[in-house]
């Protein structure tokens, strides 16, 4: 597995909920454009849920968002499949309502 950077975590961080009950899963819609949290959460939901990611958000990335996308789906792809699939399930509400129903 891939170690993040110090920038790329704290993005990472931001992407997702701090408290209550869902604390610690991604945010159900993109943080802020233009944000390395954004890029971070493109990157995780791209992997996760992508029919919430923003392909005209990721045109428009700078060459920072760029790079912070890149480690997250870097690190992403360094996982073994058994984790990924843990990961798929657990970061998303919407995701796992619809395993749950059998639509996904």
């Amino acid at each position: 597995m891939l170690k993040l950077t110090e920038t790329t975590q704290k993005a990472l961080e931001d992407a997702m909920v701090k408290r209550g009950p869902r604390k610690g899963l991604l945010l159900s819609s993109a943080p802020k454009s233009g944000t390395l949290a954004n890029a971070a959460w493109q990157a995780a939901m791209l992997n996760v849920n992508p029919f919430k990611v923003s392909i005209v958000a990721q045109m428009f990335f700078t060459p920072e968002q760029k790079a912070v996308f890149s480690e997250v789906m870097d690190c992403w792809e360094s996982l073994p499949e058994k984790v990924q699939a843990v990961l798929k399930y657990g970061l998303d509400k919407d995701r796992r309502a619809l395993e749950n129903l059998g639509a996904w």
